[in-house]
């Protein structure tokens, strides 16, 4: 409006003056026609800085957006926000229902603590313990080569020795036999007495016998047949001593005809009992019971052998990793637990205002249905398209000015994402250009423009652009410049181009004045005067 007004007092000047000389010509013909000044406007060129932008239009965005879903089911029992409350991070929202979730940590909790004393036993234990067991199945092995030994020691010899006792005692039956039917002497009493304490010996004996068999039969180093033939010896010693003891009565108070019946029947049974003892020995039962004692040693061997191989693998480390990894998995199911009662707590996963509220106070959460939506402000963003053309020209940090029509001053933003890929159908680039936003002025939605500096030049020399004359048929562009009071036209270069200025890169120099208005009807060599206002 300015400069139309300038051009249109340039107008009535100029025309006032062609009016006054047309007005002398009528008056005094004779006079002589003087030449006119054709009235410019100019003006030195300056040199400054200027820069290229980008001139680009978007929308407002929020710098994240985030909707909350709960990730357990169940009744709201606590909502502490409203619509438009400013939250942080971490803060809590809303709490759901998780009497049962606690009680679910309380039980693992005590299943993890078990597992982890388990653990802490097998570090300790686990190595002492196969130790002990070494030395055990050394004991056991130690017991049975002696209970071998013993076995070795009394097999044949009791057998042997139980012949001997029944042949004996058949002889002094027999003995005394003769003597009941012919009539006791002096001799015959001394004899019986010597029977008598022999045959207490032999049940001294064979009562020893047949405990020491009965240790061995409890080791399970003899059989039970063995064993049964320590009983009989010593049922055979007892019979015998009962029989020498009768004998010894009989001599001393003179037998009867029953008594030597009675006698005749102990001298068969002691030939029955002789015939037994030498059955025994023809089927060679010790050999048995020494084949028992020496397999009881082969099985206590074995024993030893496993636990020295459990002790050479160092077993205990498995037993230990196995108690390691058994602590780490109830570990796993109490942190899970623990997950799932942290999740009945919803919390902001953002600092934002609370844009949306879904659900109130006594609502059924679920994991598919959002609770709250929460927008960042605190920075935004412009969100612009830039054609593929203009995508070299860009740089991430770049500064940008916005322009907003509810601000009236334009808003410093820089370029913080470029999109590595273009839109296919409009062959663009999506360019975000982030914004202090701490006095909430933006609001997403608005439309912004938005001016990126894309070249910048030092020290240039500038004109107004409205200065430069394009001429069409040779496609060149020209000045007007004044010197000594004469138009001289100058083609030149342009270059950037920022607001009202143009950058002259050839064809100008300091200090020249440049028409600036006038200079479309002016011709060059043309006297001009400079009427600037």
């Amino acid at each position: 409006m300015k400069k139309l007004i300038i051009a249109i007092i340039i107008l009535l000047v100029a025309g006032l003056i062609l009016f006054q000389f047309a007005t002398k010509e009528r008056k005094s013909p004779d006079q002589p026609i003087v030449a006119t000044l054709k009235p410019v406007e100019a003006r030195k060129v300056q040199r400054r800085d200027i820069q290229s932008e980008l001139q680009l239009s978007g929308t407002i965005e929020s710098n994240s957006q985030v909707t909350v879903f709960p990730k357990i089911a169940g009744e709201i029992i606590e909502m502490r926000v409203d619509e438009g409350v400013r939250v942080k991070k971490g803060e809590t929202l809303s709490v759901i229902e998780h009497q049962e979730l606690e009680l679910q940590v309380r039980q693992v909790e005590a299943a993890y603590r078990a597992t982890k004393t388990a653990h802490e036993q097998a570090k300790k234990l686990a190595e002492v313990r196969v130790r002990s067991e070494i030395a055990q199945a050394e004991a056991r092995r130690t017991a049975a080569e002696v209970s071998l030994q013993q076995v070795v020691d009394l097999a044949k010899i009791r057998t042997t020795s139980q012949i001997e006792q029944s042949v004996a005692g058949l002889v002094g039956l027999q003995a005394n036999l003769e003597k009941l039917k012919r009539g006791a002497r002096d001799e015959d009493r001394k004899q019986a007495q010597a029977t008598v304490d022999q045959a207490k010996a032999n049940l001294a004996n064979a009562t020893s016998n047949y405990k020491r068999m009965q240790k061995l039969l409890e080791s399970e180093a003899i059989s039970t047949q063995s064993f049964e033939g320590a009983q009989t010896q010593l049922d055979v010693a007892q019979a015998q001593y009962n029989l020498a003891v009768e004998q010894m009565r009989l001599i001393k108070n003179g037998a009867r005809e029953e008594d030597i019946r009675a006698m005749e029947a102990q001298v068969k049974q002691a030939e029955a009992i002789l015939m037994l003892a030498r059955a025994q020995v023809a089927t060679e039962t010790w050999q048995k019971d020494m084949e028992l004692a020496k397999s009881q040693v082969d099985v206590a061997q074995a024993a030893l052998d496993v636990a020295q191989a459990l002790e050479s693998a160092k077993s205990w480390e498995a037993e230990i990793v196995s108690a390691e990894t058994t602590e780490s998995q109830a570990k796993a199911a109490l942190d899970l637990a623990q997950k799932r009662l942290k999740d009945a707590t919803i919390t902001a996963p953002i600092t934002g205002i609370i844009s949306k509220k879904y659900l109130d106070l006594g609502g059924m959460a679920s994991p598919t249905a959002p609770i709250f939506e929460l927008v960042d402000i605190d920075t935004v963003k412009a969100t612009v398209s830039v054609i593929e053309s203009d995508l070299g020209k860009l740089k991430l940090k770049s500064n940008a000015r916005i322009q907003v029509d509810a601000l009236f001053e334009p808003i410093d933003g820089e370029v913080t994402f470029i999109s590595p890929t273009l839109e296919p159908a409009s062959r663009t680039v999506t360019v975000e250009i982030t914004i202090d936003n701490a006095d909430m002025r933006l609001k997403p939605g608005m439309f912004a423009k938005v001016n990126i500096p894309i070249e910048i030049y030092k020290n240039a020399i500038l004109i107004p652009r409205s200065a430069a004359i394009e001429d069409r048929g040779k496609n060149t562009q020209n000045v007007f410049v004044v010197v000594d009071g004469v138009s001289k036209r100058r083609q030149v270069e342009l270059g950037l181009m920022q607001g009202s200025d143009v950058e002259i890169r050839n064809g100008l120099s300091d200090g020249e004045m440049v028409v600036t208005a006038g200079h479309y009807s002016l011709k060059d060599g043309e006297k001009v005067t400079v009427v600037n206002p």
